[in-house]
């Protein structure tokens, strides 16, 4: 089963290609789409998987907008030319509010079309990367080492493998230096950075970032809907929160506006909203914050107009895991919030 859905979403995430306005409006959570989503989970010399939203905008047939936002307080938004992304050798690594809107010559979701075909037939292709606010470059290549890799991912409410290849940087600049491995989905028309780690000179920690959940821009009211009036449990990990704390990101806003409307299309329903984290920290204190984390959803559903009794709130911490703690990517599933009625 695993295996027939990985082969449909595969298909469904680059079946459209870079150039048209089908490119840019293709199904597939990987494509911009208006409202979709990419969620990376990264590590740096600043500290521990932190996590960052990447909302597509404005998507249109020669360029789209990402707003970006980080649970460490960063804000920016850049628009990317659609011609960028099938000819450039530029990867910016990276979002700064100071940076400029557009930067020519550049892409950001990954490499271009060109650089992974050349990556394909070659086995090396010359590359640069932007790395820092003050538009530092160092300049190099990529070196291709396995060119049928599979990358483990959440697409939705599930986790597929997805066809990628890997390959190793190596660049040189004025100041600094870098080595490190890139993992690119493996299509020309979409060739999205999937997990990076690279190693400055001069910086103690290697920067290390994956992209750990892909959701499209349409509305979840009616999953959630459909799945708390069948099973009578969603899991979601749209409510996002400040790094460390429980207050909610405005990015959160329109999935809780639909969990109100859900509320209030099924008004005999109850819920209990339960707070999960990773296992990074004490469990006293992950308790404490999933539980803050759950009355802060709470607080904002009583803002919109759902009855207080209605709603039930746990914190349960890292308690009942459900991806290994080792990694990234098992770490950010396991940071997330469940509804579970209470009224059957």
């Amino acid at each position: 089963m695993r295996k027939i859905l990985t082969a449909a979403l595969a298909a469904g995430l680059i079946a459209f290609g870079v150039g048209g306005a089908k490119a840019q409006q293709g199904l597939g959570p990987f494509m911009p789409n208006n409202g979709g989503t990419i969620t990376t989970a990264w590590t740096n010399a600043y500290g521990p998987d932190a996590e960052s939203w990447m909302t597509f905008a404005n998507v249109g047939t020669t360029t789209f907008d990402i707003n970006y936002s980080s649970s460490r307080g960063m804000r920016a938004v850049r628009r990317i030319q659609v011609t960028d992304r099938a000819t450039a050798r530029t990867l910016v690594l990276g979002y700064n509010s100071i940076m400029p809107l557009i930067m020519p010559n550049t892409t950001t979701l990954g490499t271009s079309g060109a650089v992974l075909e050349q990556l394909r037939t070659t086995g090396s292709a010359p590359s640069s990367i932007i790395y820092d606010a003050a538009l530092n470059r160092v300049d190099g290549q990529f070196t291709l080492v396995d060119p049928k890799a599979k990358f483990s991912v959440q697409l939705g409410d599930q986790v597929v493998d997805v066809p990628a290849i890997t390959a190793t940087g190596t660049f040189q600049g004025k100041s600094k230096s870098a080595n490190g491995t890139f993992t690119f989905l493996n299509n020309k028309n979409n060739p999205i950075l999937l997990e990076y780690s690279v190693q400055f000179t001069g910086e103690a920690t290697p920067r290390t970032e994956r992209i750990v959940r892909a959701v499209p821009g349409a509305a979840l009211q009616g999953a959630m809907q459909q799945a708390l009036a069948t099973v009578g449990m969603y899991r979601t990990y749209g409510i996002h929160f400040d790094f460390d704390k429980a207050s909610i990101r405005a990015e959160s806003q329109p999935l809780i506006n639909d969990m109100a409307t859900t509320l209030k299309n099924n008004p005999l329903w109850t819920l209990r909203i339960t707070g999960y984290t990773d296992s990074i920290g004490k469990p006293a204190y992950n308790q404490k914050l999933s539980l803050a984390r759950a009355n802060s959803l709470k607080a904002a559903l009583v803002k919109r107009g759902i009855a207080a009794a209605r709603l039930d709130t746990a914190g349960a911490g890292a308690s009942n895991p459900i991806g290994s703690n080792k990694t990234l990517q098992g770490r950010a599933l396991n940071r997330r919030v469940e509804l579970q009625r209470t009224d059957r």
